[in-house]
């Protein structure tokens, strides 16, 4: 994707999540969720007649005619449906998928959610994943999204990564630390 339309995106996600200059309380917060939750449902409706939607050669009735048979009656979706229909009328649909990544990233932002991923050779339990996230609550001092992966590359404990942030605590990341400790002296 271009970078001109990821900006465009960026935009557009702005004007349908439009939180920009709101202070975050939890009445806005549940809206907000609402909000987003009915983007996801709208794109998760449309997700499979993607290739139709973005045809260059097919006009707007024709899409809008797709819409209405997809979809059904439009309370629905509320405004998410609108904002979908906006986008096919203008021939923007292609930066849908973009538009409600972006919107997701809005929100997190908003609320103050920090994303994390550990990594780990065998899935954690609930427990020990509720404990990294109070230990990262504890010291970001911000909400933590925390979901799990698993990968072979690690043979023991876990990585954590935030960002562009990775908290290594590895066994090989454990032994790399001893052999520079070692070797410096």
């Amino acid at each position: 994707m271009k970078s001109v339309d990821k900006m465009l995106a960026k935009r557009y996600a702005r004007a349908y999540m439009a939180l920009d200059g709101l202070d975050f309380n939890h009445e806005l917060e549940e809206a907000a969720k609402a909000k987003l939750s009915a983007l996801k449902k709208v794109f998760s409706a449309v997700e499979p007649y993607r290739k139709v939607l973005e045809h260059p050669v097919i006009n707007g009735a024709v899409k809008e005619e797709i819409l209405e048979k997809i979809m059904g009656p439009s309370a629905a979706y509320g405004p998410a449906r609108a904002f979908l229909e906006f986008l096919v009328k203008e021939n923007r649909f292609f930066l849908f998928e973009e538009i409600v990544q972006e919107a997701l990233r809005l929100f997190e932002a908003w609320c103050a959610i920090m994303k994390a991923e550990v990594c780990s050779r065998y899935s954690l339990s609930e427990a020990e994943l509720k404990r990294l996230e109070k230990l990262l609550v504890k010291a970001s001092g911000k909400r933590v999204s925390l979901s799990q992966a698993e990968s072979g590359r690690v043979l023991g404990g876990f990585e954590i990564k935030i960002g562009d942030l990775l908290i290594d605590a590895t066994l090989k990341g454990r032994l790399e630390r001893l052999k520079k400790e070692l070797f410096a002296v």
